[in-house]
């Protein structure tokens, strides 16, 4: 129970620590609550513009920490499933379960032109609705080579990304992974339409899956209930009914994909049998963020919080180090433990009464965030705490250095008042 109130108070901190000032991406100058921005680039390649919906995570411009790059997530059918997504990478982001991560969502011009990988003559009877079908490979071609050069020149973005969609962009994102795995490290298809010509990408998924440019590359695909009324998930693999048609392709492809258990790819799905084609998108998302990063929620701090504990910071360094460079190795770059994170840790610790763990995560951020006026603004504190105002005024000197932030500059101010 100890540590339970321990770990409350520690989260409370870290909220209070994130909310000294409100991040530009939250807040506009009209006091409207702005989630993202809308953007656009000329594609040559498709011969049209086309337009972006962007969400930049917290701090990344004019807040408190200083500046960081986020993995991508690359959302198809955008503005349907935009607010969804980046409520999920909120919450979860806040709460250290998933990496923060830029969104970029990309609204259809012609959907049946761009999610479809092949062109066929009709569709359920209709030639109206497929007559531009099958331009999947040159929308993938302008992600490949116009979209995401476009997003990593922009935005504050690594080159770690996540492909998602729903329906045809499920198609779709099966289609990226079967022909360019390179493009994304993750695939999420939410009822993907597997039956498009006659199953054409199901029936070409064995020879796929021993590709070995899956290695490194994970997929988690969600189910919806499309069933008629009585039928269920064992019982129609063997219906032939055209109403089962897109479940039925959909579990023909997960059938092969578990049967290739030497494949590299990662894979695991999950059937919703309360939700139809439309409302699975949003708990598929959830999952799929859930099951592709097991890896990145830092566990095993509680121990550290404990009164008895000892106050030596050793302990607590090595895990981690142990811990973010696991998340580099699956990243594939460099990662630091980060500054909110270290920086909510020391204060905890501060307040604790343990100034040598509180010391030695201060000097942390300072050694990986030297361009950051908060690391220096912090140790201050830190050192007011230790009632040492000389090595405290030498700081916030630093951080104003940095830039001027009003409640640095107070601090100091004070401290110059009381030699007076």
């Amino acid at each position: 129970m100890k540590n339970f109130f321990l770990l409350i108070a520690a989260a409370f901190l870290l909220a209070a620590c994130q909310n000294r000032d409100a991040s530009p991406s939250e807040v506009s100058d009209s006091d409207q609550i702005v989630i993202g921005k809308m953007d656009s680039l000329r594609s040559e390649i498709l011969d049209e513009t086309r337009n972006i919906w962007v969400h930049v995570p917290d701090n990344t411009t004019g807040a408190i920490f200083g500046e960081t790059s986020y993995p991508v997530l690359y959302l198809l059918d955008g503005p349907g499933h935009f607010h969804a997504v980046t409520g999920l990478l909120n919450n979860l982001g806040q709460n250290g379960i998933v990496p923060k991560m830029v969104v970029v969502a990309i609204p259809n011009t012609d959907r049946t032109r761009d999610l479809t990988p092949t062109h066929v003559d009709e569709m359920f009877g209709d030639s109206s609705f497929v007559v531009t079908s099958g331009g999947g490979d040159k929308f993938l071609e302008f992600m490949e080579k116009e979209l995401i050069p476009y997003v990593e020149e922009k935005y504050p973005v690594t080159g770690y990304r996540t492909f998602v969609g729903h329906s045809f962009g499920g198609l779709t994102a099966m289609h990226a992974l079967f022909s360019k795995a390179h493009l994304f490290n993750n695939y999420v298809a939410i009822d993907p339409s597997m039956w498009w010509d006659d199953w054409l990408l199901v029936n070409k998924a064995v020879a796929v899956l021993e590709d070995k440019s899956l290695e490194g590359r994970a997929l988690f695909m969600g189910v919806a209930n499309t069933m008629e009324e009585g039928m269920d998930i064992e019982r129609v693999r063997e219906d032939t009914a055209r109403s089962s048609n897109h479940i039925r392709s959909i579990l023909s492809l997960i059938e092969k994909l578990e049967e290739k258990q030497d494949s590299p790819l990662e894979f695991a799905w999950k059937y919703y049998d309360d939700d139809d084609h439309g409302s699975v998108p949003l708990i598929t998302e959830y999952d799929a963020l859930r099951f592709l990063f097991p890896w990145y929620r830092l566990k095993g701090l509680d121990r550290f919080f404990e009164e008895d504990a000892e106050d030596d910071p050793k302990e607590l360094i090595e895990a981690l180090d142990d811990h973010y460079g696991l998340v580099s190795k699956h990243f594939g770059y460099a990662v630091l433990p980060p500054e909110p994170d270290v920086n909510s840790l020391a204060y905890n610790f501060m307040n604790m009464n343990k100034p040598n763990i509180a010391r030695a995560m201060f000097e942390m951020n300072i050694k990986n965030y030297s361009a950051s006026a908060n690391v220096y603004d912090s140790m201050g504190d830190f050192h007011l705490n230790q009632s040492d105002t000389l090595q405290a005024k030498e700081q916030f000197r630093k951080a104003l250095e940095l830039g001027d932030n009003p409640f640095t500059r107070k601090k100091l101010d004070q401290l110059l008042e009381a030699e007076d």
